[in-house]
């Protein structure tokens, strides 16, 4: 299914889109003891940051699945160029083609919140290991929207939902996650620092004027939306 706001972030060959941003990213993972012979799942591996990253800092091996092919066609670009062993293919996180517990740990950064939320969860928590780990940033609900609310961030963003922090944990119990935690993060949804960019040739212009409402939307919901970093697991 088509979404334009991933649209404008693919096109852009913006890295670092999600929340908090790439130093965000940074220092999640800079706490996780990652093994080399750990497999790591990137899902919505946008165009490749995240997953360059694990690599040459953690030397583990790392797949890469996004289901906008311009994103996964920016990802292999950037992998190529770095000669980094990531395995990168074009994927739906409601449909992983994966058998169960295939991953020690899955990174899923602004991703599950533009899916089937629940499908997605289900989907995560069947190919992550019995003792392995799920980090997700996603985008929340910082207190009541009203209806005029929901459906404005939701059309914007092309989602059909916005859940506070209890609702997340609910959905992912309901997927198996049994053990969820927060990490402490600031939660405001603030504007990510872009300096990582590889924008196509001959971008539309309705696309600019997307970002534009984007900027607007967040500047003045600060206090409404934000963001939630969430670590689960199965046991």
């Amino acid at each position: 299914m088509s979404n334009t706001y991933l649209d404008l972030l693919a096109y852009f060959g913006i890295g670092g889109a999600h929340p908090g941003g790439f130093s965000l990213t940074k220092s999640i993972l800079e706490n996780e003891n990652i093994q080399p012979n750990e497999s790591v799942l990137d899902i919505g591996c946008g165009t490749g940051q995240t997953a360059a990253f694990l690599v040459e800092r953690f030397n583990c091996q790392v797949t890469a699945i996004d289901n906008h092919p311009i994103m996964v066609e920016k990802a292999k670009l950037r992998l190529k160029k770095m000669e980094a062993p990531v395995k990168v293919m074009e994927g739906d996180v409601q449909n992983l083609d994966f058998v169960d517990n295939s991953f020690d740990l899955i990174i899923a950064e602004s991703v599950i919140v533009f899916t089937d939320i629940s499908r997605s969860l289900k989907e995560l928590s069947r190919v992550l290991k019995s003792d392995g780990h799920l980090i997700m940033v996603e985008m929340t609900a910082e207190q009541h929207l009203s209806e005029e609310k929901q459906r404005k961030a939701c059309n914007l963003y092309g989602i059909n939902e916005i859940l506070d922090k209890e609702e997340w944990i609910l959905r992912l119990h309901q997927a198996g996650l049994t053990q969820v935690e927060m990490i402490s993060t600031p939660s405001g949804l603030i504007e990510s620092e872009i300096n990582d960019i590889n924008p196509s040739k001959n971008i539309h212009m309705d696309l600019y004027e997307l970002w534009e409402e984007h900027n607007k939307f967040m500047l003045h919901n600060q206090d409404l939306i934000g963001y939630r970093v969430f670590k689960c697991c199965k046991s």
